[in-house]
């Protein structure tokens, strides 16, 4: 008797499983058993909805169906329901609540995913779950299409004109707010009123400075986040976590390692090893590459607007984010994804040094904006924020199967934190967002020096000491007089060889700072420049002249070119005319004058300033 319960007993469980594969595989049948058919909702409806409210159990709570609000996007709809149960009475509906999962009758309906800021009682709006399946159902190893990509436009017009220069390039890391606000998003929470939108995903900074918090809390807040300063997985109970479940919290992470940066939201549906949640998007990025993550939450705080749990996420992965759509987020169980080295070397003003070690998400759009902020936290944590400062900075981007890129610089304008922060993210944005070629980036390794005071100064005089006529093959002494920040005035001597070639007639010799010499090749070429190739892009990034450099060049009157993408200076008419017809109509870049001589002076001060010298060489 006894092994015939047994026996029915594993038919039962094996009936169970076949059921639940079932369910998870989809179609017509599979919707009848497990989801709640949308046009079977009706007002007055009772069903249980679970989240976590604090620690890693799942709980019940009450929904009570409104009504359907049809067409709320696209072909979209949207359940409205009341919530009662545990702390809601107190909180209204809670930001982390996104993607809890709601059931009628057993049947899955779908993710709570909306609220009302400021709301008197605790409506939600409920994302139908056959709307997160069909968005998220997209392949996952699809590629990220360029309109979502890192904007290339938040650089300026003139973003890929070359030669490069600073200025170009940290220009959309001086306004934080801008670097992902004008990126293309799809607008959400419009079709119920202004005053309904996407529950806010709390997003938890661990390790970071208090100053690039409050930077980064200006940058996420109008993206549908809720910045919250938080020490990470402090406080988190020893052991194991349970297995991800739906109403369990899952959080997506973006930064690891000495720092964390984690969003968190509530599972929703998982089936065949693929797990569904929020019921919004993250960022409607469509195919992402995000690590997905076990969460703990601490407990709720309530909040008149609209009140949030404190969470934190597991250390370790449990699978991948790889669909971010606009009514859901999906990933797969298993490997963690590739994520980037990120370490930053300091050498503060004291004389200490310290090393910090991380890892952020591949992502054409994130990838830059968390390395920026990762390098401007460490330098606001270890120096002052505010008055006198010279920061130098060095950052070596490694690419696979490229050459290494290399941007170094040195600092001394207002606050030199945030732009030595934006120079050493920039190469990445600037990668990245290229429409040349994919780049696969291997690793990021930024040096940064700290000193307190300004270390700068201004050219004032330049001069050529020659005994005689200047000739070809004869050496001269040039020199520059510099004035320092406080007024002490020295004199740098940089011997000069007039080449033996050099033809006789009138030159001119320019001495300037990199920003300037920039300026002066910019308009000799009288027109747009871009790179033609990857390597090419490379090239000048690589070249971005610094501020710790003086630079001389000696130019004359002489026709050239830019063919392809290369300078070729001092070109005879004839072959002008060859390749202005070998460019199949592509109008030629003629450049009017050639370098005869060039050389840059390294200096342990930021300079500014330009002098221009002309003079004869006699034969």
């Amino acid at each position: 008797m006894n092994q015939g319960v047994e026996r029915g007993a594993r038919r039962l469980a094996a009936l169970a499983l076949a059921v639940a594969v079932a369910v998870g595989a989809g179609g017509a049948a599979a919707d009848d058993l497990a989801f709640f058919p949308l046009e079977d909702v009706r007002p007055g409806q009772k069903g249980v909805g679970r989240t976590v409210f604090a620690g890693t159990q799942i709980v019940d709570f009450e929904v009570e169906v409104i009504g359907v609000l049809e067409n709320f996007g696209p072909k979209q709809s949207m359940v409205l329901a009341r919530l009662t149960g545990g702390p809601l009475a107190e909180t209204g509906v809670i930001a982390g609540m996104s993607g809890s999962p709601v059931y009628i009758d057993g049947k899955l309906l779908g993710a709570v995913a909306y609220g009302f800021p400021f709301s008197k009682q605790t409506i939600a709006g409920i994302t139908p779950i056959g709307e997160m399946l069909e968005a998220a159902k997209a392949a996952p190893a699809a590629p990220r299409a360029a309109s979502t990509r890192f904007p290339a436009a938040a650089f300026g017009p003139d973003a890929f004109a070359l030669p490069l220069s600073r200025a170009t390039l940290v220009a959309p890391f001086v306004h934080p707010e801008r670097l992902l606000s004008s990126a293309p998003r799809l607008p959400l929470g419009t079709g119920a009123g202004p005053a309904m939108a996407p529950l806010q995903l709390p997003l938890a900074f661990g390790g970071f400075e208090r100053g690039a918090f409050e930077a980064a809390r200006g940058l996420f807040e109008g993206l549908g986040f809720a910045p919250v300063f938080a020490p990470a997985r402090k406080g988190v109970p020893p052991g194991p976590m349970p297995d991800l479940a739906p109403g369990g919290a899952v959080g997506v992470s973006l930064i690891e390692g000495d720092f964390d940066l984690s969003a968190t939201g509530t599972i929703t549906h998982i089936a065949d090893g693929r797990v569904y949640a929020f019921g919004h998007p993250f960022y409607n990025l469509g195919p992402i590459r995000f690590p997905m993550k076990k969460a703990y939450v601490f407990d709720v705080f309530p909040s008149l607007y609209q009140s949030w749990k404190i969470s934190s996420t597991a250390s370790e992965a449990v699978g991948t984010i790889d669909q971010d759509r606009a009514t859901a987020i999906a990933g797969a169980l298993g490997p963690a994804p590739r994520m980037i080295p990120l370490t930053i070397n300091l050498k503060t003003s004291r004389g200490d040094q310290r090393t910090f070690e991380l890892r952020v998400v591949e992502d054409e759009l994130f990838t830059p904006v968390l390395a920026y902020l990762s390098v401007f936290s460490v330098l606001q944590a270890n120096e002052r924020a505010y008055g006198t400062q010279t920061v130098r900075i060095e950052s070596r981007l490694a690419l696979e199967g490229r050459p290494e890129v290399r941007v170094e610089d040195l600092l001394t304008e207002s606050n030199p934190s945030l732009l030595a922060s934006g120079l050493a993210a920039a190469p990445l944005a600037y990668l990245m967002a290229n429409s040349l070629e994919p780049v696969k980036v291997t690793s990021l390794s930024v040096t940064a020096e700290s000193f307190e005071d300004e270390r700068s100064a201004r050219l004032e005089r330049v001069w050529v000491e020659s005994p005689g006529p200047l000739r070809p093959g004869t050496t001269v002494a040039v020199k520059a007089a510099l004035r320092g920040f406080r007024g002490e005035l020295t004199v740098e001597s940089v011997p000069f060889r007039i080449p033996d070639t050099a033809p006789a007639g009138n030159y001119n010799l320019l001495v300037a700072d990199g920003d300037t010499m920039t300026v002066f090749e910019q308009r000799e070429l009288r027109q747009r420049y871009e790179p033609r190739n990857l390597d090419q892009l490379i090239r000048a990034i690589n070249g971005l002249r610094r501020s710790d450099r003086l630079y001389f060049r000696l130019v004359r009157a002489e026709d050239g070119a830019v063919v392809g993408g290369e300078w070729l200076p001092s070109l005879p008419p004839s072959m002008l005319t060859v390749l202005g017809a070998s460019q199949g109509g592509e109008p030629l870049i003629r450049t009017r004058t050639a370098s005869a001589w060039d050389f840059e002076l390294p200096l342990q001060v930021a300079v500014r300033g330009s002098r221009s010298l002309p003079f004869v060489v006699e034969r």
